[in-house]
């Protein structure tokens, strides 16, 4: 018996070293197809940019000149190039300078729309993919870009006279300001520009830019460059908003320490038709968020204070703009959202691959997100005020700028107590004059 009782002691321990070394190799089985599918992802990348480039034409050096190209203005000294609503991304080069500046300016921004209708010509900027392996990045071949006016003319600031440059500059920086605070993929971005800088010249009340823009209505030709270079302003933001989303998927945990299978599963949760990622107290490890907090969701704070709140050359600061921006305007969270959406299905395969927050894409998920919020502030108009003012105050106080909540708030009534008003207006028309003499309102009648 005691042998018997022995034998069979030892057949279960062969059988658990069987199971063990079977787990291991299922283990490493499932290791290896995870590393394939990411060669895989890899490989197809590079093959798509390998068509690119053999497809691409070669670039063609231009050569920067100092004098203006097709703008007849006049030649007049421009004591100051800046935009009276500019930022600090829009930088504004001497034209004398060997490096010719071109449309869009924040030319180190790799999520700039691709559209051809978006953007003027331009060399295409790195594409990356992010996977557990070393990020891939490589050059593209520079491919040559549609103007909106349907030429291939490129629109820099040598294209326009030292006193022009001022007024285009403006009209960009308008665009920047109106795609974040009125409507992110407008249809007619000619129309769009125009109306922009107008509005902006408008309450500049600087006599040389309301000269020019009159001056550009008389010509077709002036009024397409100054479009053309104005929109190239809406392509640059966008492009910023996407890079600070992106950075701000790892409000998320993402990628974090989870597996690229638990990143896709958790990037589909988030993206769902519900649009989790948008509510506050979201656990990834829980599954769970909190339905009464819609749009609390940490990213918001965090995006909006980098874009548009970090230094005082940026819009949400500066003087002639930081009122397009008071409360966070329905608008302004409209396009962050969409920014973040699109950062976030960039894993929805479980390893980060570039997707460009183009408008053919987006435009149709702004209007979704826009009548959400619309429709949420209907319902709940009182809330949704206190939500904006909440959420505004929380970025101004966390930012360099607490002294914008003073600047904004509204007018204390207890610094006016005892102030006679019809007093100081009868003073200021005089009228207080004419009743203190007797019979006077008789003889004037």
């Amino acid at each position: 018996m005691p042998v018997k009782k022995a034998k069979t002691t030892a057949s279960a321990s062969e059988l658990e070293k069987l199971l063990a070394k079977q787990k291991a190799k299922q283990k490493a089985v499932e290791k290896q197809l995870a590393q394939a599918k990411a060669q895989l992802l890899i490989k197809r990348n590079k093959e798509l940019l390998d068509e690119e480039d053999e497809e691409a034409p070669p670039k063609k050096k231009t050569k920067s000149s100092s004098a203006p190209t097709s703008d007849s203005f006049e030649q007049d000294d421009s004591a100051g190039l800046s935009g009276l609503l500019g930022s600090s991304r829009v930088t504004t080069d001497d034209d004398k300078s060997s490096k010719a500046s071109s449309i869009p300016a924040d030319s180190d921004d790799e999520d700039q729309e691709a559209s051809a209708e978006d953007e003027l010509p331009t060399a295409m900027q790195d594409d990356e993919m992010v996977t557990d392996e070393p990020v891939l990045k490589r050059k593209r071949a520079a491919v040559p870009r549609k103007a909106s006016t349907g030429t291939a003319t490129r629109v820099t600031q040598s294209s326009f006279s030292p006193a022009s440059v001022r007024l285009a500059n403006v009209g960009r920086s308008a665009v920047r300001v109106s795609i974040a605070t009125k409507q992110g993929f407008p249809t007619d971005h000619t129309e769009f520009a125009w109306d922009a800088m107008s509005a902006a010249v408008a309450v500049s009340d600087v006599p040389e830019l309301v000269e020019r823009l009159t001056a550009a209505e008389t010509s077709d030709e002036r009024r397409a460059q100054l479009t053309t270079y104005a929109w190239s302003g809406a392509a640059q933001i966008r492009g910023e908003i996407k890079t600070h989303c992106k950075g701000a998927v790892a409000l998320y945990g993402i990628p974090g320490e989870y597996t690229p299978t638990q990143i896709a599963a958790h990037v589909k949760w988030l993206t769902g038709k519900k649009g989790i990622f948008k509510y506050g107290g979201v656990n990834l490890k829980t599954l769970t968020y909190d339905v009464q907090q819609p749009y609390g969701a940490s990213f918001y704070q965090d995006v909006i204070t980098k874009q548009w709140f970090d230094t005082h050359k940026f819009e949400g600061v500066r003087a002639a703009s930081l009122r397009a921006y008071v409360d966070c305007p329905v608008p302004t969270l409209t396009i962050v959202t969409g920014g973040m959406l699109n950062s976030l299905l960039e894993w929805s395969t479980g390893v980060r691959i570039q997707i460009k927050f183009t408008e053919e894409e987006y435009a149709p998920q702004y209007q979704r997100h826009h009548a959400a919020l619309l429709n949420l502030q209907a319902k709940s108009p009182t809330w949704f005020a206190q939500f904006q003012r909440k959420l505004y105050s929380k970025i101004i106080s966390g930012s360099n700028f607490p002294h914008l909540k003073e600047i904004l708030a509204p007018p204390d009534e207890d610094e006016l107590d005892g102030v006679d008003f019809e007093a100081l207006e009868a003073h200021a028309t005089g009228k207080d004059k004419v009743d203190a003499i007797p019979g006077a309102l008789d003889a004037a009648a």
